[in-house]
């Protein structure tokens, strides 16, 4: 798989696990924007991005703006390639349930 379907299958996975509600979703992209309001840097940017775009796919279905997100795409992609998982290993085992 490329690194695109990998991360669509391991986002799949995750919200079917761990079912999302655009309340969390939209908890979680104001979380990154505080972040990135308090620490101002690309890489809590890119972040930000991402979540905005898990916010628009919750409601549109479409992956599009999590794209332009590319480092956190591939990192998510790299990371359930590796262990099964879209979060590092340590936030998975505080905060996953999995089959």
């Amino acid at each position: 798989m490329n690194t695109i379907q990998l991360y669509r299958v391991g986002m799949a996975k995750s919200d079917r696990e761990n079912p999302p509600t655009l309340k969390s979703r939209y908890s979680e992209f104001k979380d990154e924007l505080q972040e990135l309001v308090e620490d101002k840097n690309v890489d809590e940017l890119i972040d930000v991005i991402h979540t905005l775009g898990r916010l628009v796919h919750y409601v549109t279905g479409s992956h599009i703006i999590s794209y332009l997100a590319w480092p956190t795409v591939k990192k998510h992609a790299m990371r359930y390639k590796d262990h099964g998982c879209i979060r590092s290993k340590r936030n998975c085992k505080a905060h996953c349930k999995h089959d």
